[in-house]
Protein backbone atom coordinates (compact mmCIF):
# COMPACT_ATOMS: atom_id res chain seq x y z
CA UNK A 1 0.00 0.00 0.00
CA UNK A 2 0.92 3.67 -0.27
CA UNK A 3 0.47 6.02 2.67
CA UNK A 4 -0.14 9.62 1.62
CA UNK A 5 -0.43 12.96 3.37
CA UNK A 6 -2.25 15.94 1.84
CA UNK A 7 -1.45 19.00 3.98
CA UNK A 8 -4.20 21.56 3.42
CA UNK A 9 -4.87 24.95 4.96
CA UNK A 10 -7.32 23.79 7.64
CA UNK A 11 -6.91 20.00 7.64
CA UNK A 12 -4.40 17.28 6.85
CA UNK A 13 -5.77 14.31 4.92
CA UNK A 14 -4.17 10.91 5.43
CA UNK A 15 -4.96 8.15 2.95
CA UNK A 16 -4.10 4.53 2.25
CA UNK A 17 -3.99 3.62 -1.45
CA UNK A 18 -3.85 0.09 -2.81
CA UNK A 19 -1.39 -1.02 -5.54
CA UNK A 20 -4.19 -0.74 -8.10
CA UNK A 21 -5.11 2.82 -7.16
CA UNK A 22 -8.06 2.23 -4.82
CA UNK A 23 -8.49 4.49 -1.80
CA UNK A 24 -8.78 2.10 1.13
CA UNK A 25 -9.23 4.69 3.88
CA UNK A 26 -9.12 8.48 4.30
CA UNK A 27 -8.89 10.50 7.51
CA UNK A 28 -9.15 14.28 7.94
CA UNK A 29 -7.47 15.87 10.94
CA UNK A 30 -8.52 19.50 11.30
CA UNK A 31 -6.51 22.37 12.73
CA UNK A 32 -7.00 26.11 12.96
CA UNK A 33 -4.31 28.62 11.97
CA UNK A 34 -3.80 31.52 14.36
CA UNK A 35 -4.24 35.16 13.35
CA UNK A 36 -2.27 37.23 15.88
CA UNK A 37 -2.81 40.39 13.81
CA UNK A 38 -5.29 41.28 11.04
CA UNK A 39 -4.19 39.67 7.80
CA UNK A 40 -1.67 37.38 9.48
CA UNK A 41 -1.96 33.59 9.51
CA UNK A 42 0.40 31.33 11.45
CA UNK A 43 0.51 27.68 12.48
CA UNK A 44 2.50 25.92 15.16
CA UNK A 45 4.71 23.28 13.50
CA UNK A 46 3.67 20.42 15.75
CA UNK A 47 0.02 20.79 14.66
CA UNK A 48 0.86 19.41 11.22
CA UNK A 49 2.98 16.60 12.63
CA UNK A 50 0.36 15.52 15.17
CA UNK A 51 -2.25 15.49 12.39
CA UNK A 52 -0.01 13.05 10.51
CA UNK A 53 0.36 10.85 13.58
CA UNK A 54 -3.38 10.80 14.30
CA UNK A 55 -4.23 10.21 10.65
CA UNK A 56 -1.81 7.34 10.22
CA UNK A 57 -3.17 5.47 13.24
CA UNK A 58 -6.73 6.19 12.07
CA UNK A 59 -6.41 4.80 8.54
CA UNK A 60 -4.81 1.57 9.77
CA UNK A 61 -7.47 1.19 12.44
CA UNK A 62 -10.18 1.72 9.82
CA UNK A 63 -8.81 -0.91 7.43
CA UNK A 64 -7.26 -3.49 9.72
CA UNK A 65 -4.25 -3.54 7.38
CA UNK A 66 -0.73 -4.08 8.62
CA UNK A 67 1.62 -1.06 8.67
CA UNK A 68 4.34 -3.41 7.43
CA UNK A 69 2.54 -3.43 4.07
CA UNK A 70 3.45 0.21 3.33
CA UNK A 71 5.51 0.33 0.17
CA UNK A 72 6.17 4.10 0.21
CA UNK A 73 4.91 7.43 1.52
CA UNK A 74 3.80 10.28 -0.77
CA UNK A 75 2.89 13.93 -0.29
CA UNK A 76 0.57 16.64 -1.56
CA UNK A 77 0.59 20.06 0.06
CA UNK A 78 -0.46 23.67 0.08
CA UNK A 79 2.28 25.81 -1.41
CA UNK A 80 4.14 28.88 -0.09
CA UNK A 81 3.70 28.00 3.60
CA UNK A 82 7.15 27.96 5.22
CA UNK A 83 9.01 27.96 8.54
CA UNK A 84 12.40 29.45 9.58
CA UNK A 85 14.70 26.94 11.32
CA UNK A 86 17.97 27.38 13.23
CA UNK A 87 21.14 25.37 12.61
CA UNK A 88 19.75 22.48 14.70
CA UNK A 89 16.48 22.55 12.71
CA UNK A 90 14.53 24.02 15.61
CA UNK A 91 11.72 26.46 14.68
CA UNK A 92 12.52 30.13 15.13
CA UNK A 93 8.94 31.18 14.38
CA UNK A 94 5.61 29.48 13.61
CA UNK A 95 4.81 28.57 10.02
CA UNK A 96 3.78 31.57 7.93
CA UNK A 97 0.74 30.16 6.14
CA UNK A 98 0.27 30.95 2.47
CA UNK A 99 -2.83 33.12 3.09
CA UNK A 100 -0.87 35.44 5.40
CA UNK A 101 -0.69 38.86 3.69
CA UNK A 102 1.60 40.78 6.04
CA UNK A 103 4.06 41.36 3.17
CA UNK A 104 1.59 42.93 0.74
CA UNK A 105 3.10 46.40 1.12
CA UNK A 106 6.56 45.05 0.30
CA UNK A 107 5.29 43.37 -2.87
CA UNK A 108 3.56 46.57 -3.95
CA UNK A 109 6.67 48.64 -3.23
CA UNK A 110 8.93 46.29 -5.19
CA UNK A 111 6.51 46.23 -8.11
CA UNK A 112 6.52 50.02 -8.21
CA UNK A 113 10.28 50.39 -7.78
CA UNK A 114 11.85 47.61 -9.83
CA UNK A 115 9.95 44.30 -10.07
CA UNK A 116 7.43 44.86 -12.85
CA UNK A 117 5.05 42.04 -13.76
CA UNK A 118 6.69 41.12 -17.05
CA UNK A 119 10.10 40.81 -15.41
CA UNK A 120 8.75 38.75 -12.54
CA UNK A 121 6.81 36.49 -14.90
CA UNK A 122 9.94 35.88 -16.96
CA UNK A 123 11.73 34.58 -13.86
CA UNK A 124 9.05 32.75 -11.89
CA UNK A 125 6.06 32.10 -14.16
CA UNK A 126 3.81 34.25 -11.94
CA UNK A 127 1.77 36.68 -14.08
CA UNK A 128 1.47 39.19 -11.26
CA UNK A 129 3.29 40.07 -8.01
CA UNK A 130 1.25 38.57 -5.14
CA UNK A 131 2.26 39.57 -1.63
CA UNK A 132 1.37 36.12 -0.24
CA UNK A 133 4.50 34.56 -1.71
CA UNK A 134 7.37 33.34 0.47
CA UNK A 135 9.75 35.77 -1.24
CA UNK A 136 8.04 38.82 0.17
CA UNK A 137 7.48 37.33 3.62
CA UNK A 138 11.18 36.59 3.96
CA UNK A 139 11.83 40.21 3.01
CA UNK A 140 9.28 41.21 5.67
CA UNK A 141 11.21 39.20 8.25
CA UNK A 142 14.37 41.11 7.33
CA UNK A 143 12.63 44.41 8.09
CA UNK A 144 10.69 43.36 11.20
CA UNK A 145 12.31 40.24 12.72
CA UNK A 146 15.98 40.24 11.67
CA UNK A 147 16.86 37.51 14.15
CA UNK A 148 14.37 35.21 12.40
CA UNK A 149 15.52 36.35 8.96
CA UNK A 150 18.98 35.04 9.91
CA UNK A 151 17.59 31.48 9.97
CA UNK A 152 19.87 28.68 8.88
CA UNK A 153 17.09 27.25 6.71
CA UNK A 154 13.69 28.26 5.40
CA UNK A 155 11.71 25.03 4.96
CA UNK A 156 8.44 24.71 3.09
CA UNK A 157 5.63 22.75 4.72
CA UNK A 158 6.04 19.37 2.96
CA UNK A 159 9.82 19.65 3.27
CA UNK A 160 9.55 20.09 7.02
CA UNK A 161 7.23 17.11 7.36
CA UNK A 162 9.53 14.97 5.23
CA UNK A 163 12.43 16.08 7.42
CA UNK A 164 10.47 15.01 10.51
CA UNK A 165 10.06 11.60 8.86
CA UNK A 166 13.53 11.08 7.41
CA UNK A 167 16.01 13.64 8.70
CA UNK A 168 16.51 14.81 5.09
CA UNK A 169 15.58 18.35 4.04
CA UNK A 170 14.81 18.68 0.30
CA UNK A 171 12.05 20.22 -1.80
CA UNK A 172 10.43 19.49 -5.15
CA UNK A 173 10.53 21.92 -8.06
CA UNK A 174 6.77 22.61 -7.94
CA UNK A 175 6.75 23.67 -4.28
CA UNK A 176 9.99 25.60 -4.91
CA UNK A 177 8.39 27.53 -7.76
CA UNK A 178 5.38 28.43 -5.65
CA UNK A 179 7.65 30.30 -3.23
CA UNK A 180 8.18 33.00 -5.86
CA UNK A 181 11.97 32.65 -5.52
CA UNK A 182 12.65 29.97 -8.13
CA UNK A 183 13.72 30.42 -11.76
CA UNK A 184 11.06 28.37 -13.51
CA UNK A 185 13.10 27.77 -16.65
CA UNK A 186 16.33 26.83 -14.93
CA UNK A 187 14.71 24.97 -12.05
CA UNK A 188 17.03 26.63 -9.53
CA UNK A 189 16.83 29.42 -6.96
CA UNK A 190 17.04 32.83 -8.67
CA UNK A 191 20.18 34.76 -7.62
CA UNK A 192 18.40 38.05 -8.29
CA UNK A 193 15.45 37.20 -6.07
CA UNK A 194 17.62 35.65 -3.36
CA UNK A 195 19.59 38.88 -3.24
CA UNK A 196 16.37 40.93 -3.07
CA UNK A 197 15.19 38.87 -0.08
CA UNK A 198 18.59 39.08 1.60
CA UNK A 199 19.24 35.34 1.74
CA UNK A 200 21.43 32.75 0.02
CA UNK A 201 20.61 29.53 -1.80
CA UNK A 202 22.16 27.69 1.15
CA UNK A 203 19.25 28.83 3.32
CA UNK A 204 16.76 27.01 1.09
CA UNK A 205 16.42 23.26 0.47
CA UNK A 206 17.96 21.65 -2.62
CA UNK A 207 15.43 21.19 -5.45
CA UNK A 208 14.56 17.77 -6.87
CA UNK A 209 11.99 16.14 -9.14
CA UNK A 210 8.51 15.43 -7.69
CA UNK A 211 8.23 11.74 -6.92
CA UNK A 212 11.94 11.26 -6.35
CA UNK A 213 13.13 9.53 -3.20
CA UNK A 214 13.74 11.95 -0.33
CA UNK A 215 14.82 9.44 2.30
CA UNK A 216 13.59 6.68 4.56
CA UNK A 217 11.52 6.84 7.74
CA UNK A 218 13.81 6.87 10.76
CA UNK A 219 13.16 4.92 13.95
CA UNK A 220 11.76 7.77 16.09
CA UNK A 221 9.23 8.88 13.45
CA UNK A 222 8.26 5.25 12.79
CA UNK A 223 7.52 4.70 16.46
CA UNK A 224 5.28 7.77 16.64
CA UNK A 225 3.33 6.85 13.51
CA UNK A 226 3.15 3.16 14.33
CA UNK A 227 4.85 2.06 11.12
CA UNK A 228 8.10 0.33 10.25
CA UNK A 229 11.39 2.18 10.01
CA UNK A 230 13.01 2.30 6.59
CA UNK A 231 9.86 2.99 4.53
CA UNK A 232 10.79 5.09 1.45
CA UNK A 233 9.46 8.67 1.48
CA UNK A 234 8.98 10.40 -1.89
CA UNK A 235 8.67 14.07 -2.73
CA UNK A 236 5.24 15.29 -3.80
CA UNK A 237 4.00 18.60 -5.19
CA UNK A 238 1.36 21.27 -4.67
CA UNK A 239 -2.16 19.96 -4.10
CA UNK A 240 -3.56 21.45 -7.31
CA UNK A 241 -0.95 19.71 -9.43
CA UNK A 242 -1.27 16.52 -7.38
CA UNK A 243 -5.01 16.60 -8.01
CA UNK A 244 -4.40 17.01 -11.74
CA UNK A 245 -2.09 13.98 -11.69
CA UNK A 246 -4.66 11.97 -9.73
CA UNK A 247 -7.21 12.86 -12.42
CA UNK A 248 -4.91 11.62 -15.18
CA UNK A 249 -3.97 15.09 -16.42
CA UNK A 250 -0.37 14.33 -17.39
CA UNK A 251 -0.32 15.11 -21.13
CA UNK A 252 -2.06 17.70 -23.35
CA UNK A 253 -5.75 17.07 -24.01
CA UNK A 254 -7.56 16.62 -20.71
CA UNK A 255 -7.82 19.63 -18.40
CA UNK A 256 -8.68 19.50 -14.71
CA UNK A 257 -10.77 22.03 -12.83
CA UNK A 258 -11.51 22.24 -9.13
CA UNK A 259 -14.57 24.27 -8.14
CA UNK A 260 -14.57 24.83 -4.41
CA UNK A 261 -13.96 28.02 -2.48
CA UNK A 262 -11.86 29.12 -5.44
CA UNK A 263 -11.61 27.83 -9.01
CA UNK A 264 -8.35 26.44 -10.37
CA UNK A 265 -7.68 25.01 -13.82
CA UNK A 266 -4.64 22.90 -14.75
CA UNK A 267 -3.68 22.23 -18.37
CA UNK A 268 -0.65 20.12 -19.30
CA UNK A 269 1.47 21.59 -22.10
CA UNK A 270 4.44 20.40 -24.13
CA UNK A 271 6.19 23.74 -23.79
CA UNK A 272 6.39 26.47 -21.17
CA UNK A 273 3.81 29.09 -22.11
CA UNK A 274 4.69 32.76 -21.89
CA UNK A 275 1.32 34.18 -20.98
CA UNK A 276 0.40 37.36 -19.14
CA UNK A 277 -2.81 35.96 -17.69
CA UNK A 278 -1.97 32.56 -16.21
CA UNK A 279 0.56 30.98 -13.91
CA UNK A 280 2.82 28.48 -15.65
CA UNK A 281 5.42 26.00 -14.45
CA UNK A 282 7.09 22.60 -14.59
CA UNK A 283 4.86 19.56 -14.42
CA UNK A 284 5.67 16.55 -12.25
CA UNK A 285 5.74 14.55 -15.49
CA UNK A 286 9.30 15.05 -16.81
CA UNK A 287 9.64 17.28 -19.88
CA UNK A 288 6.05 18.48 -19.49
CA UNK A 289 4.78 21.86 -18.31
CA UNK A 290 1.46 23.18 -17.08
CA UNK A 291 -0.66 26.32 -17.09
CA UNK A 292 -2.80 27.13 -14.06
CA UNK A 293 -5.24 30.01 -14.42
CA UNK A 294 -7.46 30.48 -11.38
CA UNK A 295 -10.12 32.63 -9.76
CA UNK A 296 -10.10 33.45 -6.03
CA UNK A 297 -13.84 32.92 -5.50
CA UNK A 298 -16.17 30.37 -7.08
CA UNK A 299 -18.43 27.78 -5.45
CA UNK A 300 -18.30 29.60 -2.12
CA UNK A 301 -20.71 32.15 -3.64
CA UNK A 302 -23.36 29.43 -3.76
CA UNK A 303 -22.61 28.60 -0.11
CA UNK A 304 -23.01 32.29 0.76
CA UNK A 305 -26.36 32.43 -1.00
CA UNK A 306 -27.59 29.16 0.53
CA UNK A 307 -26.92 30.53 4.02
CA UNK A 308 -28.35 33.94 3.19
CA UNK A 309 -31.53 32.47 1.74
CA UNK A 310 -32.02 29.90 4.48
CA UNK A 311 -32.20 27.14 1.90
CA UNK A 312 -31.20 24.28 4.17
CA UNK A 313 -28.80 21.88 2.49
CA UNK A 314 -27.31 22.01 -0.98
CA UNK A 315 -29.44 19.13 -2.24
CA UNK A 316 -32.60 21.17 -1.67
CA UNK A 317 -31.20 24.28 -3.36
CA UNK A 318 -29.81 22.36 -6.34
CA UNK A 319 -33.09 20.52 -6.83
CA UNK A 320 -34.85 23.89 -7.02
CA UNK A 321 -32.25 25.26 -9.46
CA UNK A 322 -32.67 22.22 -11.71
CA UNK A 323 -36.29 23.28 -12.34
CA UNK A 324 -35.20 26.67 -13.76
CA UNK A 325 -34.50 26.95 -17.51
CA UNK A 326 -31.00 27.65 -18.81
CA UNK A 327 -30.30 31.36 -18.63
CA UNK A 328 -32.22 31.80 -15.36
CA UNK A 329 -34.91 33.85 -17.12
CA UNK A 330 -32.51 36.69 -17.89
CA UNK A 331 -30.63 36.77 -14.58
CA UNK A 332 -26.86 37.33 -14.74
CA UNK A 333 -24.37 37.00 -11.88
CA UNK A 334 -20.76 38.10 -11.54
CA UNK A 335 -19.19 35.88 -8.86
CA UNK A 336 -16.21 38.19 -8.25
CA UNK A 337 -16.88 38.68 -4.54
CA UNK A 338 -13.15 39.02 -3.78
CA UNK A 339 -11.88 40.55 -7.02
CA UNK A 340 -10.56 38.61 -10.00
CA UNK A 341 -7.36 36.77 -10.78
CA UNK A 342 -6.99 35.37 -14.32
CA UNK A 343 -7.51 36.76 -16.84
CA UNK A 344 -8.24 40.33 -15.67
CA UNK A 345 -6.39 40.51 -12.31
CA UNK A 346 -8.70 43.18 -10.93
CA UNK A 347 -8.70 43.20 -7.11
CA UNK A 348 -11.32 45.97 -7.13
CA UNK A 349 -13.96 43.91 -8.97
CA UNK A 350 -16.97 42.84 -6.93
CA UNK A 351 -19.97 40.56 -7.27
CA UNK A 352 -23.21 41.58 -8.97
CA UNK A 353 -26.69 40.19 -9.60
CA UNK A 354 -28.30 41.91 -12.58
CA UNK A 355 -31.75 41.54 -14.15
CA UNK A 356 -33.81 40.84 -11.03
CA UNK A 357 -37.59 41.04 -11.33
CA UNK A 358 -40.41 40.23 -8.95
CA UNK A 359 -40.79 36.96 -10.83
CA UNK A 360 -37.38 35.66 -9.87
CA UNK A 361 -37.04 33.19 -6.99
CA UNK A 362 -34.16 31.94 -4.91
CA UNK A 363 -33.95 29.02 -7.35
CA UNK A 364 -33.30 31.48 -10.19
CA UNK A 365 -30.50 33.15 -8.25
CA UNK A 366 -28.99 29.79 -7.31
CA UNK A 367 -28.96 28.66 -10.93
CA UNK A 368 -27.54 31.99 -12.10
CA UNK A 369 -24.70 31.63 -9.59
CA UNK A 370 -23.95 28.14 -10.90
CA UNK A 371 -24.04 29.41 -14.48
CA UNK A 372 -21.66 32.24 -13.55
CA UNK A 373 -19.14 29.72 -12.22
CA UNK A 374 -19.44 27.77 -15.49
CA UNK A 375 -18.82 31.04 -17.33
CA UNK A 376 -15.78 31.74 -15.19
CA UNK A 377 -14.45 28.26 -15.99
CA UNK A 378 -14.77 28.99 -19.71
CA UNK A 379 -13.14 32.38 -19.14
CA UNK A 380 -10.09 30.55 -17.71
CA UNK A 381 -9.99 27.84 -20.37
CA UNK A 382 -10.51 29.99 -23.48
CA UNK A 383 -7.03 31.63 -23.25
CA UNK A 384 -5.51 28.14 -23.06
CA UNK A 385 -7.32 27.18 -26.25
CA UNK A 386 -6.32 30.49 -27.85
CA UNK A 387 -2.69 29.60 -27.18
CA UNK A 388 -3.10 26.49 -29.33
CA UNK A 389 -3.49 23.98 -26.49
CA UNK A 390 -6.00 21.23 -27.25
CA UNK A 391 -8.77 20.79 -24.68
CA UNK A 392 -10.66 17.61 -25.51
CA UNK A 393 -12.15 16.92 -22.07
CA UNK A 394 -12.44 18.40 -18.59
CA UNK A 395 -12.12 16.40 -15.38
CA UNK A 396 -13.92 18.04 -12.47
CA UNK A 397 -12.71 17.97 -8.87
CA UNK A 398 -13.85 19.69 -5.70
CA UNK A 399 -17.22 19.78 -3.99
CA UNK A 400 -19.08 21.01 -7.07
CA UNK A 401 -18.20 17.78 -8.92
CA UNK A 402 -20.90 16.00 -6.89
CA UNK A 403 -23.62 17.95 -8.74
CA UNK A 404 -24.87 16.41 -12.00
CA UNK A 405 -26.57 19.71 -12.86
CA UNK A 406 -23.36 21.70 -12.47
CA UNK A 407 -21.25 19.26 -14.51
CA UNK A 408 -23.80 19.29 -17.33
CA UNK A 409 -23.77 23.11 -17.29
CA UNK A 410 -19.98 23.04 -17.64
CA UNK A 411 -20.09 20.52 -20.49
CA UNK A 412 -22.64 22.67 -22.32
CA UNK A 413 -20.70 25.87 -21.67
CA UNK A 414 -17.34 24.42 -22.80
CA UNK A 415 -18.58 22.19 -25.60
CA UNK A 416 -16.44 19.24 -24.44
CA UNK A 417 -17.13 16.19 -22.25
CA UNK A 418 -16.79 16.68 -18.49
CA UNK A 419 -15.77 13.74 -16.30
CA UNK A 420 -16.51 13.04 -12.67
CA UNK A 421 -13.55 10.88 -11.54
CA UNK A 422 -14.12 7.70 -9.55
CA UNK A 423 -11.64 8.97 -6.94
CA UNK A 424 -12.86 12.22 -5.41
CA UNK A 425 -9.63 12.61 -3.37
CA UNK A 426 -7.55 13.20 -6.47
CA UNK A 427 -4.66 14.90 -4.64
CA UNK A 428 -4.20 11.84 -2.41
CA UNK A 429 -4.29 9.59 -5.46
CA UNK A 430 -1.80 11.85 -7.24
CA UNK A 431 0.55 11.71 -4.27
CA UNK A 432 0.33 7.91 -4.37
CA UNK A 433 1.03 7.92 -8.13
CA UNK A 434 4.20 9.93 -7.50
CA UNK A 435 5.29 7.57 -4.73
CA UNK A 436 4.49 4.51 -6.86
CA UNK A 437 6.59 5.93 -9.69
CA UNK A 438 9.42 6.92 -7.38
CA UNK A 439 9.67 3.43 -5.96
CA UNK A 440 9.43 1.56 -9.23
CA UNK A 441 5.86 0.29 -9.62
CA UNK A 442 5.56 2.50 -12.72
CA UNK A 443 8.15 3.76 -15.17
CA UNK A 444 6.59 7.24 -15.28
CA UNK A 445 3.86 9.38 -13.77
CA UNK A 446 2.01 9.12 -17.07
CA UNK A 447 2.06 5.32 -16.85
CA UNK A 448 0.69 5.52 -13.30
CA UNK A 449 -2.09 7.88 -14.38
CA UNK A 450 -3.04 5.65 -17.31
CA UNK A 451 -3.27 2.67 -14.97
CA UNK A 452 -5.14 4.27 -12.09
CA UNK A 453 -7.39 7.05 -13.42
CA UNK A 454 -11.03 6.10 -14.04
CA UNK A 455 -14.10 8.20 -14.76
CA UNK A 456 -17.27 7.49 -12.76
CA UNK A 457 -19.45 9.35 -15.25
CA UNK A 458 -18.99 11.50 -18.33
CA UNK A 459 -21.31 14.42 -19.14
CA UNK A 460 -21.49 15.08 -22.88
CA UNK A 461 -22.37 18.58 -24.15
CA UNK A 462 -26.00 18.80 -25.24
CA UNK A 463 -26.29 20.53 -28.63
CA UNK A 464 -29.79 21.66 -27.66
CA UNK A 465 -28.23 23.86 -24.94
CA UNK A 466 -25.48 25.40 -27.09
CA UNK A 467 -27.36 28.58 -28.02
CA UNK A 468 -28.47 29.22 -24.44
CA UNK A 469 -24.91 28.70 -23.16
CA UNK A 470 -23.55 31.21 -25.68
CA UNK A 471 -26.16 33.73 -24.58
CA UNK A 472 -25.32 33.20 -20.90
CA UNK A 473 -21.60 33.63 -21.56
CA UNK A 474 -22.15 36.70 -23.70
CA UNK A 475 -24.22 38.36 -20.97
CA UNK A 476 -21.56 37.47 -18.37
CA UNK A 477 -18.74 39.10 -20.39
CA UNK A 478 -20.88 42.11 -21.30
CA UNK A 479 -21.76 42.76 -17.66
CA UNK A 480 -18.11 42.70 -16.62
CA UNK A 481 -17.30 45.04 -19.51
CA UNK A 482 -20.04 47.46 -18.45
CA UNK A 483 -18.87 47.55 -14.85
CA UNK A 484 -15.07 47.28 -15.17
CA UNK A 485 -14.01 47.64 -18.79
CA UNK A 486 -13.25 45.16 -21.52
CA UNK A 487 -11.55 41.93 -20.54
CA UNK A 488 -7.95 41.56 -21.70
CA UNK A 489 -7.48 38.36 -23.70
CA UNK A 490 -3.91 38.51 -25.04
Amino acid sequence: MYLTFDAGTTALKTALVSPDGQLLAVHDAEYTPASPHPGWMEMQPDAYWQAMVVGTHAVFAATGREPSDIRAIGFSSQGETFIPLDADRRPLHPFLVWLDNRAQAIAERWETDWLNRDHYRAITGYPWVPGELTLFKIAWLREHLPEVHAAATFAFLPDYLIWRLTGELVTDHNIAQMSGICDVRGGAWSPELLDAAGITAGQLPPIRQPGSLAGQVHADAAAQLGIAAGVPVCLGCNDQLAGAIGAGNVRPGPVTEATGTALAVVATTDELLDHRHMWVGRHAQPEAWYAMPFAPVSGIVLTWFRDLAGAGDFAELLAEADCIPAGSDGLTVLPHFAGTAAPTFNPEARGAIIGLTLGHTRAHIARAIMESCACMLRELIDPIRAHGITVNSVRSLGGAARSDLWLQMKADMLGVPVDRPVCSDAASLGAAMLAATGTGQFASVAEAADAWYRAARTFEPDPANAAASEDIYGRYLALYDQLYGAEATD
